[in-house]
């Protein structure tokens, strides 16, 4: 794959945005890890990511 396409999906993800996993180790009492905290979060649209697809497709620089 080059580096071409995993920008171009990169900035596609970006612009319709995506959910991701956040891990956090939680420490008992005696500072050793104890337990791994899993949370589901959301990135949502980003404004310019869209803006610079448009400008791209305009200019005939996106290709689906």
């Amino acid at each position: 794959m080059g580096i071409d396409k995993i920008l171009r999906d990169a900035l596609l993800r970006r612009a319709t945005g995506y959910e991701y996993e956040e891990r956090e180790v939680v420490a008992g009492r005696d500072g050793n890890p104890e337990r791994v905290k899993v949370m589901k979060k959301h990135m949502p649209p980003d404004l310019k990511a869209i803006q610079k697809i448009q400008t791209m497709r305009q200019m005939g620089q996106w290709e689906e």
